[in-house]
């Protein structure tokens, strides 16, 4: 495995990473003070059901391309899947517009998510068109045009999205900010790649990543209902107004997981199909990449751990603070959540996707579903957030069991590589508070930086060699 294309794909897939997150972040602060938590609710009742469909409609092909080896011939396989994508598309499509929409608005009793989620569900009928453009660029490990073009993508929507919001449009400019970045994308991969379809369909090659794809379908089926399950919960018992301020909090904190995630995953599954069978390099690359996420993310979550207040109420405005305490609690739910944040990239591209179905289908409806209806039901937002914290913890603890027989991970080998963001993150706090309760001094202004110079200070001492190490190779 060519070292210098895993470097190149992290240093586009992070680029990507930043610009998306800045501009994203920004469009959402300027539609919170435009809209109302009531809008932000309805796409958070409807997100849940297009999160299903888009997982249902693709059935996992793209992720058994990606899968499969080099020594595999691949072309073969791409207008069977396209042509069966379109397919499944227009199937899906019309069951969740026609059938599922009108059933939502029932449930939620909210008539207007039938037109929010019909609507919202035409990227089913997008999707197909860059799915094959995305396999040929993965397998390249060439990040760098797919990051041009989601950046790209994503500015062009922020911008329409900002301009609807602006003239009273409502909750019709958060879905179009869904929407358009597929429609722009679109002829951009064409132009990329030159990929055209032919017109044939292979029975033998739908079956041979069906057979993958199923697994790979569930699982994901599973991952989008463990991390929408809440919302639909939420929408349901506390009503559209408070789901807004929990979707506030929650997409402040995992919205960045899901940034980092389509990082490492991107860049890291096609690497860990092509290593499936070595286990010590699929070990180290795991430790590698958690202690980087950890690096990433742990102070990020902290700063919003601490400063939860003052993000909230100066930014977003006091209709919002209902958001507050949720946003500390998901805070650390996420910093938990990636210290094992690959593993399911990991287990796939050993070929292993039933085992991570298992996997979420323990955590998801043995623990997470339970502790969601008591949590609301008792505790409102506070509870949700909880629920969502013990359900993290118990994933932990479940998949470091796992990898354990997997990949011979130990458990002293995961702590060691997430020693020195810990480290920093003990160092940065100290400071911290003595700065703040003791010396009696700025929070914003001489506290905050004092704990980022602290973490980044403590990070550069003890990991200098490996950020030498990345420097280098990212040039």
């Amino acid at each position: 495995m060519n070292n210098k294309l895993i470097f190149s794909g992290l240093k586009w897939a992070s680029i990507q990473l930043v610009i998306d997150s800045v501009v994203k972040f920004s469009i959402r602060i300027i539609l919170a003070k435009l809209l109302s938590p009531e809008e932000f609710g309805l796409i958070g009742m409807s997100i849940i059901f297009i999160g299903l469909a888009q997982s249902i409609s693709e059935l996992g092909m793209g992720a058994a391309l990606i899968q499969k080896k080099d020594s595999v011939p691949i072309e073969k396989y791409y207008s069977t899947t396209f042509w069966t994508s379109i397919f499944i598309g227009i199937i899906i499509y019309s069951i969740f517009s026609f059938i599922v929409a009108p059933l939502a608005s029932k449930f939620y009793n909210e008539p207007v998510l039938i037109t929010v989620i019909a609507v919202m569900c035409i990227c089913l009928l997008l999707k197909p068109f860059t799915l094959i453009s995305i396999v040929i660029l993965t397998r390249e490990l060439n990040f760098k045009k797919i990051s041009k073009i989601s950046n790209f993508s994503t500015i062009v929507s922020g911008v329409i999205s900002l301009l609807l919001a602006y003239l009273g449009f409502g909750v019709w400019a958060l879905i179009l900010n869904f929407l358009i970045p597929m429609v722009v994308a679109i002829p951009l991969y064409y132009l990329v790649t030159k990929w055209k379809p032919k017109i044939e369909w292979k029975k033998e090659y739908f079956l041979d990543i069906f057979s993958f794809g199923l697994f790979s379908t569930g699982n994901s089926l599973l991952r989008t209902l463990s991390f929408n399950i809440d919302n639909m919960m939420i929408g349901k018992m506390l009503g559209a107004t408070n789901l807004g301020s929990y979707t506030l909090a929650y997409s402040l904190t995992d919205q960045l997981r899901m940034f980092v995630s389509s990082v490492t995953n991107s860049v890291m599954y096609p690497v860990f199909g092509k290593l499936q069978d070595d286990n010590s390099k699929l070990k180290n690359y795991f430790l590698t990449i958690v202690k980087f996420n950890s690096i990433l993310i742990f102070p990020i979550m902290s700063i919003l751990i601490l400063y939860a207040d003052d993000i909230i109420l100066n930014i977003f405005g006091e209709i919002w603070k209902d958001a507050i305490i949720p946003l500390k609690i998901l805070s650390l739910a996420i910093a938990i959540n990636m210290t094992v944040n690959s593993f399911d990239t990991l287990i796939r591209g050993k070929g292993k996707p039933q085992l991570e179905m298992k996997i979420m289908i323990f955590v998801t409806i043995i623990i997470l579903i339970p502790s969601l209806f008591f949590g609301i039901k008792y505790f409102d937002l506070i509870g949700a957030a909880g629920a969502i914290l013990f359900s993290r913890i118990v994933l932990v603890i479940t998949v470091v069991s796992i990898l354990k027989k997997e990949i011979d991970l130990k458990l002293l080998e995961l702590v060691k590589s997430l020693s020195s963001s810990l480290l920093a993150i003990l160092v940065g706090t100290t400071l911290y508070c003595f700065i703040l309760f003791y010396l009696k001094l700025n929070k914003i202004f001489i506290a905050a930086p004092v704990f980022i110079f602290a973490y980044v200070f403590v990070i550069y001492f003890l990991e200098k060699k490996n950020i030498k190490k990345i420097v280098s190779g990212l040039k």
